[in-house]
């Protein structure tokens, strides 16, 4: 996935002061799932999902020939949204926020089932139009990714949103009848579907996606994919290609994982799938649909990938609430992701800052030489900012415990690529061999290059932790050949002579370059 470019040289965005994360709850009723999530808001813009309850009330299964809601499919939301009430309760959450989605706004009598959610349970339920459902959509993705000329797609059990971005602004949007439960209720009579079945819902869905990305401008775009079938689709394909990452979100579906997927579930019927890795039974017998959806926003757009985007409407909901500033670049992403997780883990984010800023000042003058750019610029950010994270679980094995938790904790901003590389570089900072199962585990997403990378950005990150106390100040001469460090404060009252021999090393080793102190 291609990086934005910015200069290597941009400050990192000011954050507002941390004073502790707030919970909000978000309920979000679908054609197909209903969930009720609880967030822990940060001042800095990040929310983080610590409670989630999921229905299956298909309020989109069997509407009337006008789209009305079946008295069995208001019966099974009410009782839904009743326990999501409850639940509510128990958790004290005391702000929330409530929407629906394509079944509700579809359907004629979708007013009363408003009402009569708001009489039942006190729930106050807003029904969101096309445009703010794509608007949420929006700032989901914004909110995990540096946007640029793009194209975000929702897949829900009734709808299909597409979400043109511009320069990271949302610029064009559109809701179509495309759902994975509708498609599947008007062209599959039969379990598992027929091939016929399933020629007849592309042959209706092409047109539609074709005409709407031609609308936007045509294809070239970076697409983002939102949505429990979106979600699905990746866990599935993580599974079938025991991809080293177990993380949905930033995981690249690309044509052959469809194909292999659409291949593996053709003669099965939906209680089969049903346990099969991702898939789950609310939404087994709607796989072939959205198999189907994406394949065709994938040859519309003539697009690599869909990156799987563990944000969405929730999310959005939320963020709106907390008046967090969208879009933003990656670095800001991750710098909020970091502050957050400072807060969760109880580590020293300024002392992180501090080092980052030295290791970026290193990492600025071999830029040029060594062919690094922004992503690589960015893995080692996070890096530093987070290598001293799990002195909180073990002084002893840190960077272990830091890597394991950038590997995990919820970094937004960073592709899969850029997430090992941080924990990579973490696990290495502090002279540490890499373990095999890294060194081995990571390698179809990291190649022997990156490894090699990794332990070139760890000296830089080792260099700089180790003479922080001192204040270095780094200069880059004799062609590109020798390093000169100076210090601000007196090294040999505040360094020991191992510290600086032990920073100096890996330098050396690895980029071929001679440190000369030059004080002290």
């Amino acid at each position: 996935m291609a990086r934005p470019k910015h200069e290597l040289g941009s400050p990192l965005p000011t954050l507002a002061p941390a004073h502790g994360p707030t919970t909000i709850g978000v309920i979000d009723v679908g054609s197909n799932t209903a969930r009720l999530v609880a967030f822990d808001a940060h001042p800095t813009g990040v929310v983080r999902p610590i409670y989630e309850l999921k229905e299956v009330p298909r309020l989109g299964a069997k509407t009337g020939a006008d789209g009305s809601l079946s008295p069995e499919a208001i019966a099974r939301g009410l009782e839904s949204l009743a326990r999501f009430a409850r639940t509510l309760e128990t958790l004290g959450v005391r702000r929330t926020v409530a929407a629906a989605t394509s079944a509700v706004r579809d359907a004629p009598n979708g007013g009363e089932f408003v009402k009569a959610v708001h009489r039942s349970t006190g729930i106050e339920l807003r029904v969101l139009s096309g445009s703010e459902e794509a608007r949420y959509d929006y700032l989901g993705a914004a909110s995990a990714w540096e946007l640029g000329d793009d194209l975000v797609l929702d897949l829900g059990g009734g709808s299909l949103q597409l979400i043109e971005t511009r320069r990271g602004e949302l610029a064009n949007s559109v809701s179509l009848p495309l759902g994975a439960l509708r498609l599947t209720q008007r062209f599959v009579e039969h379990d598992p579907p027929r091939p016929r079945e399933l020629e007849a819902l592309t042959e209706h869905v092409r047109p539609a996606i074709r005409s709407a990305v031609a609308a936007f401008g045509g294809a070239g775009y970076r697409v983002y994919g939102l949505g429990g079938t979106v979600r699905a689709v990746a866990r599935a394909a993580i599974d079938l290609r025991e991809y080293p990452l177990a993380r949905v979100h930033g995981y690249p579906i690309r044509d052959h994982d469809l194909d292999a997927l659409a291949e593996l579930i053709a003669d099965l019927p939906a209680t089969k799938r049903r346990s099969l890795p991702g898939v789950g039974g609310e939404r087994a017998d709607v796989l072939d649909a959205g198999i189907a959806v994406l394949r065709e926003v994938m040859r519309a757009t003539k697009a690599e990938a869909i990156y799987a985007t563990g944000t969405g409407v929730r999310e959005g909901l939320a963020l709106e609430a907390i008046g967090a500033v969208l879009p933003a670049e990656a670095i800001a992403l991750a710098a909020r992701s970091v502050a957050a997780a400072a807060d969760r883990f109880s580590f020293s984010i300024d002392r992180g800052r501090e080092i980052a800023e030295l290791a970026e000042a290193l990492f600025d003058m071999l830029a040029a030489r060594e062919k690094w750019g922004a992503s690589e610029r960015l893995a080692l950010r996070v890096a530093a900012e987070m290598h001293d994270a799990g002195v909180s679980i073990d002084l002893w094995r840190h960077a272990h415990h830091s890597a394991y938790l950038v590997r995990n904790y919820p970094i937004w901003g960073l592709s899969h690529r850029e997430t090992l590389l941080a924990a990579t570089t973490v696990a290495l900072h502090a002279g540490d061999a890499l373990p095999p199962g890294m060194r081995k585990g990571f390698a179809p997403i990291l190649k022997s290059s990156d490894q090699a990378l990794a332990r070139r950005l760890g000296s830089l990150l080792q260099l700089a932790g180790l003479l922080a106390p001192a204040g270095p100040r780094f200069a880059l001469g004799g062609g590109g050949s020798v390093l000169s460090v100076s210090f601000s404060r007196p090294a040999d009252t505040t360094l020991p002579p191992r510290a600086m021999e032990k920073a100096r090393k890996p330098v050396e080793r690895e980029l071929d370059i001679e440190v000369r102190y030059r004080d002290g």
